[in-house]
């Protein structure tokens, strides 16, 4: 599984058709049962192995089936992002914001931006 963490990443979309076939390989249904499961035809769970986007309902049904948390990875993906932006903004290396030092670092380095 592809996780988004870095700053080149920034710019990069979840593949999320990409991580629920993977996820769908790793499970024991067959292409008519998951089809049957979320109430849809064969080639539709082809089509929806291609997708960038999904409608959050029937992600919500497939995390469910494939016992997978689909909607971390976003959740991820928007964290590291606001992480990344956040030490931008106050100059924060990396290191320090990965130990959870954020506060005690803005206190006692003056390499940082007053808001």
């Amino acid at each position: 599984m592809e996780v988004l963490n870095t700053e080149s990443d920034k710019g990069k979309k979840v593949s999320i058709g990409g991580l629920i076939k993977e996820q769908f390989e790793k499970s024991n249904l067959s292409i008519d049962e998951f089809a049957c499961l979320i109430a849809c035809k064969r080639d539709n769970v082809y089509d929806i192995f291609r997708r960038e986007q999904i409608n959050t309902d029937l992600l919500f049904i497939i995390s469910k089936i494939l016992k997978f948390d689909f909607f971390k990875i976003y959740s991820e993906q928007i964290r590291n992002q606001m992480m990344t932006q956040m030490r931008l903004t106050i100059n924060i290396p990396r290191e320090e914001m990965e130990k959870g030092n954020i506060c005690e670092y803005c206190k006692w380095n003056k390499n940082y931006r007053k808001i």
